[in-house]
């Protein structure tokens, strides 16, 4: 049946409306995920423009920079440089005729007389030094009470603030607070302080900086603007600010012009200045703080150094190798930040500025966008349609990258195109519903049977069985897989203590939640046996970081764990323990079975060793391979190694004992509280079994409990068993009889003295019923 078209139009442009709204509302409700996204775009931009040559910003070398970096100390001899030192360097660069000399520095404090004394006459005499005071920025939803900072400067501050003209409401700047400033004596002697804070985007990243702030109802300069500022020759009563429009710097001129001009430099509602990158850190010209600072000592030397820096405006700043003052910006991953400064200095002084287009202009170019797939909606098939509307968001993004490239303008890349993806999904679906209507019944059928099969497999297996003609296949492939294997301390004792009814409840509130975690990190749920559970990271789909989540999986499962216990006591349940083993390798995967019965699986030897590294786990551990820990060891923090013997491996292998990771995802175990173990008032007699896969063996080993605490045990027994074994332990004593069997892990053998046949091991218990260890507790002996 054809559709009406005055109601197919009524219901294309509700789907537009609704693209945009969904497109805003992603952005307003996950700002931390799509504005990102929407400023790594950007960077982007930046990158691509920084290496094109053509499209390179020009450089104008007046700003430059002197570095103290690594080659500075091993050139000087001397990795401790004093202030005596940067006052020659002042000396120096005041004798090569500098305009500016920018010192990235804060002296909060005087240090030796002698030295500050050295500093100060040198930076007096210079007469254009500026050097660096600090404010905590916070906007008028974040504001905080100023602490003492002292007298002197207290004065300090009052006397250097800046009266500007403002139109507008300043409140949305941003407030300074608890200033900490370079020590008055030197401050006074210096041209001027200007404040280094820098804030960073949601994602970290610096793309901005402020450029005045207020504090105390006055206004303070940010470093390069202080300088730029004195530079041109602009005083404070010649800046006007429009909040979230523009600074105006009236009648600037360069030294030496005759007329000057306004600047009108934008920014957006905090103050804040776009940088125009004009490439990575070795795009601006680089001096040696050494080659500088030895140079007074030649009078050639300072010739040279005289034609190459009369008239420059300076950025002297610490860069050494290892540095924390570095992050990461459009055009670098680690980007000394007085390369912002410098940065901002040149866009001012270029007037290169980045305008970023208010919603009202992107509003705008949104409606138009959608007037546009709405023609094509109306005028072509689904296929024309879609390629149309791919073909105008490509040719948005061409006109938004011109607008960068040559008109250093910012377009919002991610916004508009998310939009015309929904309208382009939401009208296709919709012409799909229409003209496929026959089709539904056997589409919610197979919805039932991908709702079926998820009950059972993981949605990736599922998905990829469906979805792909060749899904059904008996056919494999090598690919590198992570392994993630759980599996409860204890707990077949533990069912056999229980009620089914009891075991069944544990068990499935128990899977509910590690399943839940390893949904959330992508994992596949392979297997589930019992209480152990089997997890693919990079089978059926792999991901660049399936290590990475796997480590970040298993913590979160472990301090789940602490949570579930919470649940199991307030049901006068037992609490649970869980270890985990992780390894990576490669394997074949694939469907493995018959065409009747068939099962995706993996087959190698990583698979098998993830079991056996989980089998030497206690509870509330996580171990990983070698392997694994090649790919991981950047970011995880590991408590301890261990040494073990797989079978029919001849060389030891070493296990790491995993309690946390940082990077992306941040997580980290619960601190052990590593209680002592009491002494018993006498030994108690035990007998020993060891346990090998799931059979006890036949012989027995007799023994003595010595010391006892919450989850371990000394015992001295009189046959040698290594470590990392699982033991079986009945306790012999008489008023113990009729207490329930427990089982351990051998943590640590200590070598037998020459003179005793026995052996001393300390167990770490996988399960302790509650009366055996309320029976242990009251043998503890009372002496410490």
């Amino acid at each position: 049946m054809i559709t009406d078209k005055k109601r197919n139009l009524h219901i294309t442009l509700l789907l537009l409306v609704g693209s945009f709204i969904a497109a805003h509302l992603c952005f307003w409700l996950l700002p931390s995920v799509f504005e990102t996204w929407n400023a790594k775009t950007i960077d982007r931009l930046f990158l691509f423009r920084s290496s094109v040559d053509k499209l390179r910003p020009q450089y104008d070398d007046t700003v430059v920079h002197v570095d103290l970096n690594t080659t500075s100390i091993q050139q000087l001899n001397n990795f401790y440089l004093n202030r005596s030192h940067h006052a020659q360097l002042i000396r120096n660069l005041a004798a090569v005729n500098t305009s500016v000399q920018l010192y990235d520095f804060i002296f909060a404090a005087p240090s030796n007389d002698k030295e500050d004394r050295a500093l100060i006459d040198a930076t007096e005499k210079a007469g254009n030094v500026y050097f660096g005071l600090a404010f905590e920025l916070v906007n008028k939803e974040e504001q905080q009470p100023n602490q003492p900072i002292g007298t002197k400067k207290a004065l300090y501050l009052d006397r250097t603030k800046w009266q500007v003209g403002v139109k507008g409401d300043p409140t949305s700047l941003y407030s300074g607070t608890n200033p900490l400033i370079t020590f008055p004596t030197l401050a006074s002697a210096s041209k001027g302080l200007g404040y280094l804070s820098l804030k960073f985007d949601r994602d970290g990243v610096f793309r901005r900086l402020p450029l005045l702030v207020r504090y105390k109802g006055a206004f303070y300069p940010g470093f390069p603007f202080r300088a730029i500022c004195d530079y041109l020759s602009v005083p404070p009563d010649k800046i006007i600010i429009k909040p979230g429009k523009s600074i105006t710097l009236h009648d600037a001129r360069r030294p030496g012009d005759g007329e000057g001009h306004n600047i009108v430099i934008p920014i957006d509602q905090y103050g804040n200045m776009v940088i125009n990158f004009i490439g990575p850190w070795e795009r601006m010209k680089h001096y040696n703080f050494a080659d500088v600072l030895v140079a007074s000592e030649d009078r050639d030397e300072m010739e040279m150094w005289k034609k190459e820096l009369s008239g420059k405006i300076v950025v002297v700043s610490e860069v050494l190798t290892g540095s924390s003052d570095a992050g990461p910006v459009p055009t670098d991953t680690n980007f000394p930040l007085s390369g912002l400064h410098a940065n901002a200095i040149h866009t001012i002084l270029t007037e290169s500025f980045l305008r970023e287009l208010s919603e009202r202009e992107m509003l705008l170019i949104e409606v138009v966008l959608l007037a546009i797939v709405l023609f094509l909606s109306l005028r072509f098939s689904s296929p024309y349609f879609t390629g149309g509307s791919f073909l105008l968001a490509g040719s948005y993004i061409v006109i938004a990258s011109l607008s960068f490239f040559y008109g250093n303008v910012i377009f919002h890349m991610v916004r508009p195109l998310l939009m015309i993806a929904f309208a382009i999904v939401a009208i296709v679906v919709y012409r799909y519903i229409q003209e496929e209507r026959e089709k539904m019944e056997s589409l919610r059928q197979r919805d039932f049977i991908r709702g079926t099969f998820g009950r059972y497999l993981s949605n990736e297996v599922v998905e990829e069985l469906l979805g792909s003609p060749d899904g059904l296949n008996m056919s494999g492939e090598i690919r590198e897989v992570t392994f993630l294997v759980s599996d409860l301390r204890g707990f077949t004792a533990l069912s056999m203590r229980l009620s089914p009814h009891d075991v069944i409840n544990i068990l499935n509130r128990y899977l509910e939640h590690m399943v839940e975690i390893i949904i959330d990190y992508r994992g596949t749920v392979n297997e589930i046996e019992g209480d152990g559970i089997l997890v693919f990271f990079g089978a059926p789909l792999s991901e660049s970081d399936d290590p990475e989540r796997a480590v970040a999986c298993a913590i979160a499962m472990q301090n789940t764990i602490v949570a579930l216990n919470a649940e199991q006591r307030q049901l006068k349940l037992p609490e649970l323990a869980m270890g985990i083993g992780i390894n990576s390798g490669d394997v074949v995967v694939g469907n493995i079975g018959s065409e009747k019965r068939a099962k995706y699986s993996a087959i190698g030897s990583p698979i098998n060793a993830a079991y056996r590294i989980e089998s030497y786990t206690v509870g509330g551990q996580i171990l990983i391979s070698p392997s694994t820990y090649e790919r991981v060891k950047s970011f995880v923090r590991v408590q301890r190694t261990m040494d073990v013997q797989f079978k029919g491996i001849d060389h030891p292998v070493t296990l790491y004992d995993v309690t946390g990771m940082e990077g992306t995802y941040e997580l980290f175990l619960p601190e052990k509280v590593a209680y002592p173990l009491t002494k018993l008032e006498s030994p108690i007699p035990i007998t020993c079994f060891l346990i090998k896969g799931k059979t006890v063996s036949e012989a027995s080993i007799s023994g003595l409990i010595t010391h006892f605490r919450e989850s371990a045990a000394d015992v001295s027994l009189d046959q040698q068993v290594e470590a990392h074994s699982n033991l079986k332990v009945l306790l012999a004593p008489k008023d113990s009889l009729g207490l329930a069997e427990v089982y351990a892990k051998v943590v640590s053998v200590e070598p037998s003295e020459s003179t005793s046949s026995h052996i001393k091991a300390r167990l770490e218990f996988t399960w302790l019923p509650e009366e055996v260890k309320s029976f242990l507790v009251k043998k503890r002996s009372s002496k410490p």
